[in-house]
């Protein structure tokens, strides 16, 4: 129906020109110097017309040539893109495969052309990394940083795991401090961080990290607790060692109660004998066996060499109104009275625990203070039989007759 119409008006305006055209063929003159061109009005119309039509022929195959030209810089753009995802895809491959060459250099390729280049020259800088390459990491690592704004934290996040596996501690621990600022957003930092001090034997330091740890829950309540106690036993093996008891004594008293000064007690006594605080261990340790009995504690107690072994001994008797049957508790009475040079006492205190409870412990004391009394036949018993009770028995084996 359209078309129709059209036709219509083409008709129309047809027989319009062909009545003006007999109606009166008008005049052109053209002149421009010494030429001059003449034909009629309506020749002109027609060569004008001729003329804006092939313009408007001109503007269409360049505007459609435009169009093809930007689809073949699509197509090339999309074969390309394609190409580099192909590549990334491949070196990520041979990256978790452990073909480093191979990873590197696909990856490399596939940044270059655009297809995650972050993503592709951090991989390169670890690929490089592998491969002992130095200058490739540094390579990696610099082109890493023109691919973003927010690429520089990946980066100094990349670089600072690349330095702890090579060692590099102090100059991690620099790339991370510039970043520590930044832990709100980017909690790695915190976790590298701890790495870093484990290494570098920084127990302070690891120990103001574990709340910041705690609050962003980036370990396991149990692994926080691990790595807390670790680093309190850092630092009192470093003050144990510098010899400052004031120091050691202070740091103590710091510790919240509970668990954490429960869990280190064991290793603190020791400490605290190596600065030469035996009363300070004693007082400590009575204190901690009245608020719960535990065996290992009432030896430890026996062991340290009380400037007041005579409390120390009555402190111990006292204990037996309610641990009488205890063989633990026979045996370290056994050894304070020696420290008391009550051997008598001493006696009566190893055998009661020798009748309770047999133990390679007590047949040794026995032995060496028998010994020492000149009784060699029960001595000698008492080591075998001590011996024995250790599993170190000697084998049966045929022996000279006198």
């Amino acid at each position: 129906m359209i078309l129709f119409f059209y036709a219509l008006i083409a008709l129309v305006v047809a027989a319009g020109v062909a009545v003006a055209i007999q109606y009166d063929s008008g005049y052109l003159l053209l002149a421009y110097g010494q030429t001059t061109v003449e034909m009629t009005l309506w020749v002109a119309v027609a060569v004008l017309a001729v003329f804006c039509f092939a313009v408007w022929l001109l503007f269409s195959f360049l505007r459609r040539g435009a169009k093809l030209t930007d689809r073949l810089g699509s197509l090339r753009s999309e074969r390309r893109a394609q190409r580099a995802r192909l590549q990334q895809h491949r070196g990520v491959v041979a990256y978790v495969e452990g073909n480093w060459q191979k990873a590197r250099r696909l990856l490399q390729d596939a940044a270059h052309d655009g297809e995650g280049p972050l993503i592709g020259y951090l991989l390169a800088a670890r690929a490089s990394q592998r491969l002992g390459d130095d200058k490739g990491v540094v390579q990696a690592l610099s082109r890493a940083e023109h691919c973003g704004v927010r690429a520089d934290v990946a980066v100094a996040l990349t670089q600072a795991e690349i330095q702890i596996e090579r060692g590099q501690l102090e100059p991690a621990l620099a790339t991370l401090s510039r970043l520590r600022s930044r832990a709100d957003r980017h909690p790695a930092v915190l976790g590298l961080l701890a790495r870093v001090y484990r290494g570098l034997n920084d127990w302070t330091g690891l120990r103001e990290l574990i709340p910041e740890l705690r609050k962003r829950s980036l370990l396991a309540d149990n692994d926080l607790a691990s790595l807390e106690e670790l680093a309190l036993r850092g630092e009192m093996r470093n003050l144990q060692q510098a010899g400052d008891a004031a120091a050691l004594k202070q740091w103590w008293r710091q510790l919240s109660k509970g668990d954490c000064q429960a869990a280190l007690l064991r290793d603190y006594i020791p400490a605290l004998l190596a600065v030469a605080e035996a009363d300070e261990a004693s007082n400590l340790l009575r204190q901690a066996i009245k608020m719960e009995w535990q065996d290992d504690l009432v030896l430890l107690y026996a062991s340290i060499d009380d400037s007041n072994p005579q409390k120390q001994l009555s402190t111990a008797e006292g204990w037996l109104k309610e641990h009488g049957d205890s063989t633990t508790l026979l045996l370290a009475l056994g050894r304070i009275s020696l420290r008391n040079e009550l051997w008598g006492k001493a006696r009566e205190y190893l055998e009661q625990a020798h009748r309770v409870a047999p133990s390679a412990a007590v047949c040794f004391e026995l032995s060496r203070l028998l010994g020492n009394l000149g009784e060699t036949d029960a001595a000698a018993a008492y080591l075998s039989e001590g011996m024995q009770l250790q599993g170190q028995q000697l084998p049966s084996l045929p022996q000279p007759r006198g």
